[in-house]
């Protein structure tokens, strides 16, 4: 009881490092924090000096009351130098009766680029990650641009970093740290992007520019000046300086030969990444099942290296004698400041229609693994479920259930009705002389709205959704006859978009998934924006069978398949 009403004795210590690679000269971050309101415990630092020079520690308390419940926070910054280079284990630090985990410090050679612009007091410098001529489409690339000073800036920015086909994304916020170059101390401020190239051949990432200004010298003080020496001590040596010169310097650019999808790659999607998993709910097993009862299964597909854009929905395979209900994917991003992470969830309902033991397929993906540069494959193993017979059932669908109705309600009924016949007579005269009135009532409310409903139906939903078909059409048709893939892509998508305004898909393999015609016409496109001329694509087939029509897939659940089956491009409204 006491154990329920005080505050744990225990303190929750972990320690990070601000950058897990760093080069020679560089300084590094490690943070040490524990949630421990009543640790008087100081970290016990000693146990760094084989390895590293410990340059400063500071150190920060916050406390937190949410809902009545009060949540301490104690950090400490420790800024490290490293004695050598390689790879150095950051060993495991007491703070009272608790340790921190050991960590893992990469410190390599200083590149000879950043080398070479030392001895300026200001300099940028630009890096890219692989830079070995190994860059798929679609595939991270790590890019780092470092501004070095080792005076002081009053202030500074970049313009933003700007690359025609690719996405672009920032990788966490700016890293601050100190290094040496060429025996010169420079303060280092650091930003990281991931840069995903959407097509193959040469990526050029252009020269990124810094504007900023420099703080000026000191103003000059008269021996005898009690007034500036009064004014120092107000505001400091920092308030006295002149407007400094201003400086605008400029990043080298980059150009890197981004390779197409391999010839021997077989899998239906194009995903490089560093890793891929599959996440099933079921890790322990599948839960008891029974007929006719529902039974929630989720899959998780996350990729190293990709946005959520990038993954494909799952595909979850029918089982024989089980209805699959799936909900509507989730997607996700994130990013722990290197790389990048997608996620997609997709939760599916199984209903078994039958008792007995029932196989639920394999989940396959298929992925590049841009480490061994290798095809590989995330498999979820097939599932055997016994479903059970629904309780107090036979495991069939149990019939209506039809109330018994007592005798005496019948008799009340049949005289019950035969009052309500008295007034049948009144009701339908009154009917008849509103049937004669009516019309003439509508027609004029129609002459005096004609103008308006006109309006009304071209600003209506279904007037505007026509629109986007016959926009999406004929832009599809311009990029077929131009033989444009990336055209007709974003044509294809923006078709499908007002086709599917609920559940869009999110790429060309997704839209395949949901047709059965166009199927390889589609496939043949997507395989082209990824090879490495896309100007071999053409574009006829793929007009000739959309202008026939395409039609979906059977659906996995009623309501669904009514709306989606069959599709055409809409020719009313061309």
């Amino acid at each position: 009881m006491l154990l329920l009403v005080t505050q744990p004795l225990w303190a929750d210590v972990s320690a990070t490092l601000g950058q897990n690679t760093i080069y020679e000269g560089d300084t590094v971050t490690l943070i040490i924090e524990t949630s421990d309101r009543n640790h008087d415990g100081e970290p016990g630092l000693a146990v760094l000096q084989q390895d590293f020079e410990i340059l400063g520690t500071r150190n920060s308390q916050q406390t937190q009351i949410i809902n009545g419940r009060r949540t301490d926070k104690r950090q400490w910054h420790v800024e490290l130098a490293p004695r050598n280079s390689g790879t150095i284990t950051v060993p495991a630090i007491s703070v009272g009766n608790d340790k921190t985990e050991p960590l893992q410090l990469s410190v390599k050679n200083q590149p000879a680029a950043v080398a070479a612009g030392s001895g300026q007091p200001v300099f940028v410098k630009a890096h890219v990650e692989p830079g070995d001529g190994s860059v798929y489409v679609q595939q991270q690339i790590h890019y780092t641009l470092r501004l070095f000073y080792r005076e002081a800036l009053a202030e500074g920015s970049f313009d933003g970093l700007e690359i025609e086909h690719a996405l672009i994304e920032r990788l966490g916020d700016d890293n601050r740290f100190r290094t040496t170059v060429n025996g010169e101390q420079y303060q280092v401020l650091e930003r990281r992007y991931a840069i995903f190239p959407e097509q193959s051949g040469k990526l050029v990432i252009p020269a990124v520019v810094f504007n900023g200004r420099m703080s000026g010298e000191p103003l000059q003080r008269g021996r005898s000046s009690d007034m500036s020496s009064m004014m120092n001590r107000f505001f400091g040596e920092r308030m006295l300086r002149g407007p400094g010169k201003r400086i605008r310097l400029r990043s080298d650019a980059i150009t890197l030969e981004v390779k197409p999808r391999p010839v021997s790659y077989s899998g239906t999607h194009w995903l490089p990444s560093e890793q891929l998993v599959l996440n099933d709910s079921w890790a322990d097993g599948p839960p008891e099942f029974r007929a006719g009862e529902p039974v929630t299964r989720t899959i998780t597909l996350e990729a190293k290296g990709l946005e959520s854009s990038h993954l494909p929905d799952i595909s979850m395979p029918e089982a024989t004698g089980m209805r699959l209900y799936p909900e509507k994917p989730e997607h996700t991003t994130r990013t722990d400041g290197e790389w990048v992470y997608g996620s997609t969830q997709q939760s599916v309902a199984y209903v078994p229609t039958a008792t007995g033991r029932i196989t639920l397929p394999e989940i396959r993906v298929d992925w590049w693994d841009t480490a061994t540069q290798q095809q590989r494959s995330a498999v979820m193993p097939a599932w055997e479920v016994n479903v059970l017979a629904a309780e107090g059932g036979t495991g069939e669908a149990p019939p209506p259930v039809v109330d018994e109705v007592d005798q005496t309600d019948v008799v009340a009924d049949v005289a019950a009705g035969a009052q309500q016949r008295e007034f049948a007579y009144f009701w339908k005269l009154l009917f008849a002389a509103l049937a004669l009135f009516l019309p003439v009532l509508l027609w004029i409310v129609w002459r005096h709205r004609s103008g308006q409903v006109s309006e009304e139906v071209k600003s209506s939903p279904v007037a505007s959704a026509r629109q986007q078909l016959k926009a999406a059409a004929d832009a599809l048709e311009k990029a077929c006859q131009q033989h444009d893939s990336q055209a007709a892509a974003r044509a294809l998508l923006q078709w499908a978009e007002a086709r599917w305004p609920d559940e869009p898909p999110r790429n060309l393999g997704s839209l395949v998934q949901r047709l059965t015609t166009g199927v390889e016409e589609i496939r043949g496109l997507e395989q082209a924006l990824y090879a490495a001329d896309v100007a071999n694509w053409q574009g006829e087939a793929l007009w000739q069978v959309f202008s026939k029509g395409l039609e979906a897939v059977a659906s996995e659940s009623p309501a669904r398949q009514e709306s989606l089956s069959p599709l055409y491009p809409d020719w009313n409204a061309r």
